[in-house]
């Protein structure tokens, strides 16, 4: 055998040697470095076994999570309250609402203010029915005090038996004197909720009780809303209990009125 011959010979056995697999030196302190590593990934299997332990763990959380997302959001969304007028009424909820300080003579306070959906009876033009609007507290403003704004607002008109949706629904809760209104746009006119009567300081004393339609400029159509009241309306807050008032027409001159003296 030349010399050529047995060094192509080593070569190729030192090639073929389990040792020298993956291993760069191919000595048997490298091969008891590999061992080491077979351990090591064994611990990391263990490793790896935690890490699925804890997110199982994790997964649990998450699914208590959810579940309590899930019971909040269907007290406003998911149940509703039974009603025989048609509407998908839902339960208001309550919400916490950071006012700033825009003047440290009047210091803001932050409101827990619920919902503001109301129920109104509706008669104008032949048209007798019910509407159901729902506002949301998005903010609030301060001036004397704290006031809520609902910049979150839709609603729905029911005309015999059937039901369905306006547009431009908005609710003005009506500065510190709480004078409140909800305005409408259907049938190409836009309507006003509003009191026909306020007292002491221009102060309303009762909930709105009358209708003002406009046409779809703005311009007055009739004013229902003066001392003849002529086109009366019974509105009812919605608590958060789902249950409201009456639609029996309650209404009585506000004390201090100057149109009733």
């Amino acid at each position: 055998m030349t010399p050529r011959t047995a060094l192509t010979l080593a070569a190729t056995l030192l090639l073929l040697s389990p040792a020298a697999c993956g291993d760069s030196g191919g000595s048997t302190t490298d091969t008891a470095e590999s061992d080491t590593t077979q351990t090591d990934t064994a611990e990391a299997d263990t490793t790896v076994a935690d890490t699925a332990v804890a997110d199982t763990t994790a997964a649990d959380t998450t699914a208590e999570d959810t579940a309590e997302a899930d019971t909040g959001a269907s007290d406003v969304s998911e149940d509703t309250v039974d009603n025989d007028l048609g509407f998908t009424i839902r339960y208001p909820a309550t919400h916490h609402i950071d006012c700033e300080d825009p003047d440290p003579d009047f210091p803001a306070e932050d409101l827990d203010e619920p919902d503001a959906d109301w129920l109104c009876t509706f008669d104008y033009d032949g048209a007798s029915g019910h509407v159901y609007v729902q506002a949301t507290p998005t903010g609030c403003f301060v001036t004397l005090s704290s006031t809520p704004v609902y910049d979150d607002c839709a609603g729905w008109i029911a005309l015999d038996g059937t039901v369905s949706p306006v547009t431009d629904a908005d609710y003005d809760w009506g500065g510190n004197h709480h004078n409140d209104t909800i305005t409408f746009t259907w049938d190409g006119k836009r309507f006003t909720y509003d009191h026909s009567s306020f007292g002491w300081g221009f102060r309303q004393c009762q909930e709105m009780d009358c209708l003002v339609v406009r046409d779809s400029g703005g311009d007055l159509i009739e004013d229902g809303c003066t001392k003849d009241r002529t086109l009366p309306a019974v509105c009812r807050l919605i608590g958060t209990d789902g249950t409201w008032g009456s639609f029996e027409d309650t209404f009585e001159p506000c004390d201090g009125d100057p149109n009733y003296e």
